[in-house]
């Protein structure tokens, strides 16, 4: 058996890794572009979250009486407790532009109630009384897509 010197140990070593890249094509190296199909999807969200806003813009004061808002998808849903002064009034607004219908569910029932939101771009409201701690949920409905804007307004001073 003859004992190999340091070079050949090193070819054999080497050899596989050289021909292996050799038979890589320049394409397979190439970089992967980004994806980009929530471009679209991202593009139609704006879209939708600024015709939400605007439907609230339009009916709901934005004087200083409001109290927390937001923009969610549809299929996220809304879920907010809000930090509401015992016996004080005030006016959800609610909107969703998009397809299909979401619920809005405020907790306890006698704080406001359950209504249905067509995801048309028509505002919702639902008078609310800080009794005790509120829960307010808007659901979407199997199939729902879209955007839903609210907004909670004081109502008086």
């Amino acid at each position: 058996m003859r004992r190999r010197g340091p070079l050949e140990l090193l070819t054999c070593v080497l050899a596989p890794a050289i021909l292996l890249t050799a038979c890589t094509s320049n394409d397979a190296q190439a970089p992967v572009p980004a994806a980009t199909h929530r471009g679209g999807g991202a593009q139609a969200e704006r879209k939708l979250t600024d015709q939400a806003r605007s439907a609230l813009d339009t009916v709901t004061d934005q004087g200083g009486s409001m109290v927390e808002s937001g923009v969610e998808r549809v299929a996220d849903g809304v879920h907010t407790r809000p930090g509401l002064a015992h016996g004080a009034t005030y006016e959800l607004a609610v909107v969703c532009a998009g397809k299909g219908a979401a619920e809005l569910v405020v907790v306890p029932s006698g704080a406001g109630g359950k209504k249905a939101v067509p995801c048309d771009g028509s505002v919702v409201f639902e008078r609310l009384t800080a009794e005790s701690a509120l829960k307010v949920d808007v659901r979407g409905e199997p199939g729902a897509a879209g955007m839903v804007a609210w907004r909670i307004n004081k109502v008086g001073s």
